[in-house]
Parts: C-alpha cells; sequence; structure tokens
C-alpha cells in the first residue's frame, strides 16, 4: 500500500509550467517532471501527491488533471535582498545570509519584487531558483 500526502501549496499556486517548482505546507517540495502549461490561480490550494505505476502524480484542487512531479530537494531558501526585477540572463540573486546564485540559462520574464521569498531545488535539470510570485524557474549556479 503506499502513501498519500495531502497537504496544501504554500503560498500563491499559478498552474503548471516547464519544470515548475511547488512548495507544499507541510515542507516538502516537489517539481513538475515534463513540460504542460495550464494557468489556473489560487492561493494555497489543497493538493494530493500519490504513486500510480511507479510514478508520483500530483492533483491540485483547482486543476482538471493531475501532473507527474519528483520530489526535490532544497539548496536554499530565504529573502532575496533588495529589489527583483525578474530573468534578464545574467540575473544575479542575493540572499539574505549573504550567498549569491548567478542566472545558468537564457530566459527573460521580468517581474518586479520588493525582497521576494525564493528557493534554490537540486531539480530534474539541475539547481533552479522560483521566485515567489512567478510561474518559471530558471536554472542558476552558485557563486558564493
Amino acid at each position: 500500500m503506499t502513501q498519500e500526502i495531502h497537504s496544501q501549496i504554500d503560498g500563491e499556486f499559478t498552474g503548471y509550467n516547464d519544470a515548475a517548482i511547488f512548495k507544499l505546507t507541510n515542507g516538502q517540495v516537489w517539481q513538475q517532471k515534463r513540460y504542460r502549461y495550464s494557468y489556473r490561480y489560487k492561493y494555497r490550494p489543497h493538493v494530493r501527491v500519490y504513486q500510480e505505476r511507479g510514478r508520483y502524480m500530483m492533483e491540485v484542487d483547482c486543476m482538471d488533471e493531475p501532473i507527474e512531479v519528483v520530489r526535490v530537494s532544497v539548496l536554499e531558501e530565504g529573502v532575496i535582498v533588495s529589489d527583483f526585477r525578474g530573468f534578464s540572463g545574467d540575473s544575479t540573486f542575493e540572499f539574505q545570509n549573504g550567498r549569491i546564485w548567478k542566472q545558468a540559462e537564457y530566459k527573460y520574464n521580468y517581474h518586479y519584487a520588493y525582497r521576494p521569498c525564493a528557493v534554490v531545488v537540486d531539480g530534474i535539470n539541475g539547481s533552479a531558483i522560483h521566485i515567489d510570485g512567478m510561474s518559471e524557474s530558471v536554472r542558476v549556479r552558485r557563486l558564493r
């Protein structure tokens, strides 16, 4: 018998996107395994994670279909210091603890936020950062 996980998304949910990262209120972090885009906004929706034929599936209460996910490890979590202006292709992200991460792939997406919360995970494509309020994540490498 496999165990189901019942929890909620920690904060805003903006649907499915390429390698989207989902932080749950129980502390677990999951990442979308295959590309599928579907936008739907909901604050702290309920989720159910279960195993089906050896794969982990996540069912979000505001979405029509579940998505395949993998559990990922958190490398860094905290607040980005100063203004955040999205991904520009070579953006750097300084956390409050002094660690700095740099964008490792070209992706442009403007989003302004003052001192947003962020999480860096060791995910399906390597290290990636997810910023609260953004539906996309971007690969990063640690500078210091």
